[in-house]
């Protein structure tokens, strides 16, 4: 008896190890049409054709295992971005060293904060967010303007630069600011050309440019047109501005430019509170 029980025993087994080696197919639990390796529908609603929010309570496991949970189509290890907007992470107390956790496991910390392990020790996450982006700057000398040719103003003096690098986030100089981080950023530029001829049907355009063009408006512009002076022509100083809000991305850059067709060069006006810029993150 004994011995038919083995010889059955050992052909069960050898079903089983010769079916798990022919498996293919995605395996499901409560869910009809399983999509990947493993699919498991938590709450038994999916039916034929489960929607998103059905399938908020999936959990899933690929062919290259990265688990989703909540999403169907996890893109990272471990995916929680469902549709319901619960894709939380508890994280508990640990008693661990940090060479124990290892580099890039998180812990909380009873004191109310969280930590990371950089493999040595553990290191308090910041508890505010990083200062925003303002810049503040204002520019008192001359720059000469060539007639009907866009140029770039640069030579600013900075009053505010909150970048936490070490020249800020504007390089006053070459008149180049760059974000910090993604994120939308209002600017503002005023500029003055010095006291001069003004003919008619002239103009002064004023620009702002970023380096951003993706789903983004890359160069904003401002126009002060002069097309009917009587006399024909009249000297006053003439002036332009030009506001924008960019979608920028980190290490983007903006910069300023102007232009005029007033036939001969004209230099910017050598007072500050008439050519200065001011950029704030949002």
């Amino acid at each position: 008896m004994k011995k038919k029980f083995n010889i059955v025993y050992n052909w069960l087994l050898c079903i089983l190890i010769l079916s798990a080696s022919k498996m293919t197919a995605q395996v499901g639990f409560f869910t009809l049409n399983p999509v990947h390796s493993l699919q498991i529908d938590a709450a038994k609603d999916n039916g034929a054709a489960p929607d998103a929010a059905q399938l908020s309570n999936d959990v899933v496991m690929t062919s290259e295992g990265k688990l989703g949970i909540g999403v169907l189509h996890p893109i990272t290890k471990v995916d929680l971005r469902s549709v319901d907007n619960k894709g939380l992470i508890g994280v508990g107390t640990n008693i661990q060293t940090p060479s124990e956790a290892g580099g890039g496991a998180i812990r909380y910390n009873t004191g109310g904060f969280l930590e990371y392990s950089d493999g040595e020790q553990w290191i308090a996450l910041p508890l505010t967010a990083p200062t925003k982006a303002l810049v503040n700057a204002n520019k008192s000398s001359a720059k000469n303007i060539q007639s009907n040719a866009v140029t770039y103003i640069d030579g600013w003096v900075e009053t505010v630069d909150l970048g936490t690098g070490p020249d800020g986030d504007f390089d006053p100089v070459n008149g180049i600011f760059k974000a910090p981080r993604d994120g939308f950023y209002l600017v503002s530029f005023n500029i003055t050309l010095s006291n001069g001829n003004i003919p008619k049907n002239t103009f002064l355009e004023t620009a702002i440019e970023s380096s951003q063009s993706t789903d983004n408006i890359s160069i904003f512009k401002t126009v002060n047109s002069y097309p009917a002076f009587q006399a024909g022509a009249v000297n006053n100083y003439i002036s332009g501005n030009c506001n924008a809000i960019f979608n920028l991305k980190k290490n983007d850059t903006v910069k300023f430019s102007i232009k005029h067709t007033l036939g001969s060069a004209r230099n910017t006006l050598n007072d500050s509170k008439l050519n200065n810029l001011s950029i704030s993150e949002l």
